[in-house]
């Protein structure tokens, strides 16, 4: 359903045949011109009407849309079961703007010409959402379960990424392309469902059933949510219009975050009749968490985070560099001197006539310096956490072969003694199986300890997969690496983990592979096989032993 201004008075009518009233039609003709000279414009929304395109529906309310010369339309998605892809709305030229997700900067690497506007959400939206007695606590629970999700791929990666960043295979995964209804996840029919954080809790809380969430960003994928995009052609065709509708989406987001409660009214009276007071609320409370209008800009885009999340979608481990996302992401085009000059004056005069201003101008700076400060730290935090294993607190694998790889070039520079470690702990499964993976990652925690504890400030430790770490030990010969592998085995070994708010004792050990770099090897990854193949035999004579290869 199209939502649109109603119909201009006599659009379509016939001219009276009197000459007085031909003058008089004329006239209301040319007074209707400002009206007959808006540019139509359509919105294709990623999901029906809720709050969650609250900041469009005051663009459209508070005139913002009409200021802007545009006459905009909404087109909702998803009604009576059935979707529509908005990048593919857009690109058909079915709607010139559209709101999606983060995968749009795998579309545009695919070659498809889409332009990111603004990301209204800082942080996504999207989890998985199990019931509580299922047992289901982590992402690993999910690897053999039914999971219901928006297919293709593209239109959920946000809550496949972390599969790929847990070492589990995407493709080994038992997807099932979803039906909207909440109701198969009640029945049984499936074990998880991809569920949007404003929607899907509020239905459970209210049947009283317990829920779990579990999210991206818990395992270090931290995505953008509710993103506005726009075409190539739309953008190159109309700068000045994409520039206008881009300022006046913004603008009513700000209204809808700073009137909530009228915004609530507004959409049960216009928009989503069928929804609940009380959901609308929860969905703004819930939706503004995610906004941080307190610590970011609205609609910001982050060059340097788009590139990290190109690189997650690609899923190849090489780092995209920005030059690559260029026309991805917009930008505006610069004021012209003359206005620089007028703007300029204009804010002087005021400030001279106005000394109140001044106060003004220092609280706002202060706020801008918070906001700095404040994202400074958050991108900080994104960057530690995707170097870091959400569970053990030690690299990844990502991180962890970065160092691997920079060091060993530093061995082909300059030759010094370069030894790995490969450690995988032993019967791990049998754990799992037997007191559950809540247990089974406590162990993981309390090995990768252990080992910490041991190594020296230059030494690596990752895990890079599973109940799999490795361990880079740099100035150290072979027989030196050997000797190291031997007290952490027996560190292992003794005493017993002790884990769990019980007091669970556990016999653990571990079997290693140890190798050392040749002056004739020319890769790491000769390396990682020798000591893959070291841990093989280890495991293959009993386990609980560290086998060293020549």
């Amino acid at each position: 359903m199209l939502i649109s201004p109603p119909r201009q008075p006599g659009a379509g009518q016939a001219l009276p045949r009197c000459r007085p009233c031909r003058w008089l039609a004329g006239l209301l003709m040319l007074l209707s011109l400002p009206t007959l000279a808006l540019e139509s414009v359509v919105l294709q929304l990623k999901w029906t009407h809720q709050f969650q395109f609250a900041g469009y529906y005051a663009a459209l309310e508070q005139g913002y849309y009409r200021a802007a010369g545009l006459d905009v339309r909404l087109k909702p998605n998803g009604q009576d079961g059935i979707s529509v892809s908005p990048v593919e709305e857009v690109l058909n030229g079915h709607a010139q703007y559209g709101i999606s997700n983060s995968g749009l900067v795998k579309v545009y690497l695919e070659g498809k010409p889409v332009v990111v506007l603004a990301a209204i959400l800082q942080h996504s939206a999207v989890a998985w959402l199990v019931l509580e007695r299922s047992g289901i606590h982590t992402l690993h629970d999910l690897s053999r379960r039914r999971l219901m999700t928006a297919l293709p791929v593209n239109e959920s990666y946000e809550l496949l990424a972390p599969f790929r960043a847990e070492g589990v295979a995407v493709e080994r995964l038992n997807l099932l392309p979803t039906s909207y209804d909440l109701r198969d996840l009640l029945s049984g029919r499936v074990d998880a469902y991809d569920a949007y954080v404003t929607n899907e809790p509020f239905m459970l809380q209210q049947l009283g059933i317990p829920y779990r969430l579990i999210e991206p960003r818990s395992y270090g994928i931290d995505f953008y949510g509710d993103v506005l995009f726009t075409s190539r052609q739309e953008l190159q065709d109309h700068p000045e219009r994409v520039k206008a509708f881009r300022e006046a989406t913004l603008k009513g987001w700000h209204y809808a975050i700073e009137h909530v409660d009228e915004m609530v009214d507004l959409i049960r009276q216009r928009y989503a009749p069928y929804k609940s007071r009380e959901h609308l609320l929860f969905e703004a409370q819930t939706l503004i968490r995610l906004i941080q209008p307190d610590f970011v800009a609205l609609g910001h885009l982050n060059p340097g985070r788009w590139a990290r999340i190109a690189e997650i979608e690609e899923g190849n481990g090489q780092p995209v560099p920005l030059s690559r996302l260029e026309d991805f992401l917009y930008q505006e085009r610069p004021v012209s001197d003359g206005r620089v000059w007028l703007m300029g004056g204009v804010f002087l005069l005021v400030a001279l006539s106005l000394l109140a201003i001044i106060g003004w101008i220092v609280r706002i700076n202060i706020r801008l310096r918070q906001e700095v400060g404040a994202r400074k730290s958050a991108e900080l935090q994104l960057r530690r956490l995707s170097r870091t294993d959400h569970l053990t607190g030690q690299h990844n694998r990502r991180a962890f072969f970065q160092v691997f790889t920079r060091e060993f070039a530093r061995f082909r520079r300059h030759p010094h003694p370069l030894a790995l470690l490969m450690l995988d702990i032993d019967h791990f499964k049998l754990v799992n199986d037997k007191y559950g993976h809540p247990v089974g990652d406590l162990v993981l925690v309390e090995f990768g300890r252990r080992l910490k504890a041991q190594l020296r400030r230059i030494d690596e430790l990752g895990r890079i997969g599973g109940e799999e770490f490795a361990i880079l030990l740099t100035d150290t010969s072979l027989e030196e690496a050997t000797v190291k592998a031997e007290q952490l085995r027996k560190l292992i070994a003794m005493p017993p983990f002790v884990v769990g708010r019980e007091g669970l004792s556990l016999q653990i050990s571990t079997s290693i592979g140890v190798v050392a770099a040749r002056s004739g090897d020319t890769s790491p990854k000769q390396l990682l096989i020798r000591a893959d193949e070291a841990l093989y035999q280890a495991k293959a004579q009993g386990r609980n032993r560290c086998v060293t290869a020549p």
